[in-house]
């Protein structure tokens, strides 16, 4: 049972990862079409959303399941955890006043993005590190 929750947590970090950089690309494809874009990016939150969601539950879950010590790796996936979720709520912001001020956002959105992959990343290395 304990495998099937690390492996689902594993998982869903994994999806979040391959979400992070779908959104990534996704600006630089479709930009001749401003249309599509917007659609695109807008589904890329709700999907970047959903599955921060599901890693941090799932988290959660692992976590009083094993019934862990807040030990050092379990803070950095709680502060990386709450912090990428500031970092996106903060892109969505400004990328919509940037829109709505007729500017091109790709690379802001570009440059959050990848500190949010850099992020995933490198939580992703320290928790395994330590077990």
């Amino acid at each position: 049972m304990l495998n099937e929750i690390i492996s689902y947590h594993r998982y869903m970090v994994e999806l979040l990862l391959a979400i992070a950089i779908l959104n990534i690309i996704l600006p630089f494809v479709l930009k001749k079409n401003l249309k599509k874009m917007i659609l695109w990016t807008r589904i890329g939150y709700f999907a970047f959303w959903m599955f921060w969601a599901m890693s941090a539950f799932s988290g959660l879950i692992l976590f009083m399941f094993t019934g862990m010590a807040l030990t050092f790796s379990v803070w950095v996936m709680l502060v990386a955890s709450v912090f990428l979720g500031l970092l996106d709520g903060y892109r969505a912001i400004k990328i919509k006043r940037l829109w709505t001020q007729g500017l091109d956002a790709s690379r802001f959105s570009f440059l959050i993005l990848l500190i949010e992959v850099f992020i995933i990343i490198s939580v992703t290395v320290v928790a395994t590190k330590a077990y």
